[in-house]
């Protein structure tokens, strides 16, 4: 049996997979906010060491709060005592982008000024946006504090199945972990460039002209100035999603064909996402990464049917085009969000996959009751498209069971 847990994360992503018989391999995809990891996931990662199992992969998927908080508080927690051990992690940072360095020259003392003030602006914003956890037991100093610095202090194997390089898809490559078979969707070479690109004119907006080298400063700096700037886009277009959110059904049935704007934020192209086979079933995990990769990709390699789909972005319409919805066949799709922050996720995603699969008899899984996920809670509805729909109290997991084949 593969178990999925969809914890609840508010408007963010934690995931885990586990899969086997006696000893059981787990693939932790994510860790939402603190305060997912201190209320919910923290208990499941003691319950799987004291059973004398192990996280064999873990993922975050990119450089976003909602993503990425709960695992630094994970890792600072496992650094100070090891409590679990973890095979290998996947993470994409500063480290990863292969930004051009000058090793030859040094800081002055007032560029390291300016980059340690950009980083305690990104402790303040980190400990804003997660209430639980961080004020009690703060995380480090100015440095030490970010995601890929735990990494490093912790000494756990990261990206080493891409020989410490960036984690991106290449050609048709299938990496075994455990048992679990990963194709990586996403990001490109492409989608990393950009986030490159991004870093560095954010350095020229803020009229930055020192040496970018190999101080450990540039890590934290690159880590918190991504999370800060990602939240600016998310707050700029949230009304987009807010409007979608208000109409009603039956509008919102006419437009199964409407062609929206596609993401364009850039970390969230820079997302990892995967298809998982174990025992001939597919998982396909999302992100947020963006349609076209996702379409490419999966057409490239010619997977069109799956067990169960995360759907991207937390069911945003940016990231669910006509052509990717026509192609994700699924029995199981999951929506991971409580909709209260960003209003995802868009009722318009959801009507386009259930159109684009009404032959298909398939479950929608939501991990917290919303707004759009009881307009779907109709009998009418649920027989036309063939579905139903199960809700999650935001109060404890949500657990899907695939039977292995």
């Amino acid at each position: 049996m593969i178990q999925i847990k969809m914890y609840p994360a508010k408007n963010g992503d934690c995931f885990l997979i586990s899969a086997g018989d006696k000893v059981k391999k787990h693939i932790l995809i994510d860790c939402g906010y603190v305060e997912t990891y201190e209320k919910f996931l923290k208990k499941d990662l003691f319950e799987i060491a004291q059973r004398k199992e192990k996280i064999n992969l873990m993922v975050v998927t990119h450089i976003d709060a909602d993503h990425i908080s709960g695992a630094i508080k994970f890792i600072d927690d496992n650094n100070r005592q090891r409590f679990i051990d973890i095979d290998e992690v996947w993470f994409n940072a500063y480290r990863h982008l292969q930004i051009p360095r000058k090793n030859d020259v040094e800081l002055q003392d007032s560029e390291t000024a300016i980059l340690e003030r950009e980083i305690a602006l990104g402790k303040s914003f980190f400990k804003r946006v997660n209430e639980v956890g961080v004020a009690k037991n703060e995380i480090s100093a100015k440095q030490g504090s970010t995601l890929g610095a735990l990494l490093l202090q912790g000494n756990y194997n990261w990206n080493s199945m891409f020989a410490s390089e960036a984690v991106m898809t290449k050609g048709t490559q299938i990496i075994d972990i455990a048992g679990f078979k990963i194709n990586i969707i996403s990001p490109n070479e492409d989608k990393l460039k950009k986030l490159r690109e991004q870093w560095i004119k954010e350095l020229r907006k803020k009229k930055w002209n020192f040496n970018i080298n190999d101080n450990e400063l540039f890590d934290d700096a690159f880590e918190f100035m991504q999370l800060m700037l990602e939240d600016e886009l998310i707050i700029k277009n949230s009304e987009i999603s807010k409007k979608n959110q208000e109409e009603p059904i039956e509008i919102i049935e006419e437009y199964i064909d409407e062609v929206y704007p596609s993401d364009e934020s850039v970390n969230n192209g820079s997302s990892i996402a995967m298809l998982i086979e174990f025992n001939e079933r597919k998982l396909l995990l999302l992100g947020d990464a963006h349609p076209d990769i996702i379409y490419n990709k999966l057409m490239e390699i010619g997977e069109v049917s799956f067990d169960l789909v995360k759907v991207a972005h937390h069911g945003s319409f940016k990231n669910t085009t006509n052509e990717l919805a026509g192609i994700l066949k699924s029995t199981k799709y999951l929506f991971s969000t409580n909709g209260a922050k960003h209003h995802h996720p868009d009722a318009h995603t959801i009507i386009k996959l259930l159109a684009a699969n009404s032959e298909y008899e398939k479950q929608l899984y939501f991990n917290y009751k919303t707004e759009i996920s009881s307009i779907f809670v109709n009998s009418g509805l649920q027989e036309k498209y063939n579905y139903e729909l199960v809700e999650g109290n935001g109060e404890e997991p949500l657990v899907i069971e695939l039977l292995e084949e």
